[in-house]
């Protein structure tokens, strides 16, 4: 079931990246030969006379076959027949089209959702259930004192643990449950040597809609974050901070979806989408030969006026799609033995 959860998010990615180079290309009318999800033999093919609509054996990758990106071919309206700004657009397109994608999918999130207002009274919203505090504490209780503090705010709460737990392994508690008035002793968990002991008990929050500008920035707010944090991930790769044991594949993201589908939450998936959905965009981004990031340097440097041979070029791409399935082979491994290991 995972790995069928897992080929539809993906796949769902990999045909909205392909649909945006596909309707870029009719956009500047270039013939498209083929537009395939997956690679491999054909499992569906369905041919229009003009285009061939294909679904592929292996869930990995995809393409759109545009006529005319061969160095000698001279089909009418082909790719490099077009302009270098038409090449451009075509080959960013389903790179934007991964980033609508994802911000579409967190626009939907956030007003569905709503913002989280934490409620300042000292009522238990929830209790970590690998807190020790989780055998005597429950939601909705009402810590009305502790150690003798009186407590009237959820700040009060943590400024007294922190000081009480600093002496002590439990703490005296009074609490108010169904209407009753309870003296309870709740034992304190220990994160480090270095920390200090926490009760582990977690606030109430109220969610209320977000106005509809206010909706609008806070998705721009979030997509911005993740879009940072999966440049940063590309920066520890390429610097190096991240090992090549840790790099993961296919069949790693197989194993983050089975994690999250465990949880029960559709929630957390459809935000697995919008974060898959932006890490493939901003690999394909990069300036590596075959990837688009890497055909858009040849444009870019055509553009600002600078030649580069066909065939050359061709020979590099043809380079780095070799690299790339190399890549692709040792995250599998990497993957494998990760999941394998003892």
């Amino acid at each position: 079931m995972d790995i069928i959860i897992a080929l539809l998010l993906l796949g769902l990615i990999i045909f909205i990246h392909e649909l945006g180079h596909f309707l870029a290309a009719r956009f500047f009318k270039m013939p498209v030969s083929e537009f395939a999800i997956g690679m491999g033999p054909e499992l569906y093919s369905y041919y229009t006379g003009k285009t061939l609509y294909s679904i592929r054996i292996i869930p990995i990758g995809g393409f759109v076959n545009i006529d005319g990106m061969e160095v000698e071919s001279k089909v009418e309206n082909g790719f490099n027949s077009k302009s270098p700004f038409a090449r451009f657009v075509v080959l960013f397109a389903g790179v934007f089209m991964n980033f609508m994608l994802a911000l579409l999918v967190i626009l939907g999130i956030t007003f569905t959702s709503g913002k989280a207002i934490q409620n300042t009274n000292p009522i238990v919203g929830n209790v970590i259930k690998e807190a020790k505090a989780s055998t005597v504490l429950k939601e909705n209780d009402i810590i009305k004192e502790i150690d003798g503090t009186q407590i009237t705010t959820w700040s009060e709460i943590g400024e007294t643990i922190a000081k009480d737990s600093k002496k002590r392994d439990a703490l005296d508690v009074v609490i108010e449950r169904d209407g009753k008035t309870l003296d309870v002793v709740v034992p304190l968990t220990k994160i480090s040597e270095e920390k200090p002991a926490i009760m582990g008990i977690i606030p109430e929050y109220k969610f209320e809609k977000y106005s509809f500008r206010e909706g609008i920035k806070q998705s721009f707010k979030i997509f911005i974050g993740v879009f940072e944090d999966t440049l940063g991930g590309v920066k520890m790769l390429v610097t190096g901070k991240v090992k090549a044991k840790d790099i993961s594949g296919p069949v790693g993201i197989v194993k983050v979806v089975g994690d999250a589908s465990k949880s029960g939450s559709s929630g957390i998936l459809i935000w697995l989408l919008a974060i898959l959905s932006i890490n493939v965009g901003i690999f394909n981004l990069l300036p590596f030969p075959a990837l688009d990031g890497g055909r858009i340097i040849f444009v870019i440097l055509e553009l600002i006026g600078i030649k580069v041979d066909k065939k050359l070029e061709e020979r590099v791409h043809t380079i780095g799609m070799i690299m790339l399935f190399g890549l692709i082979i040792f995250a599998t491994a990497n993957d494998i033995f990760n999941i394998f290991k003892f």
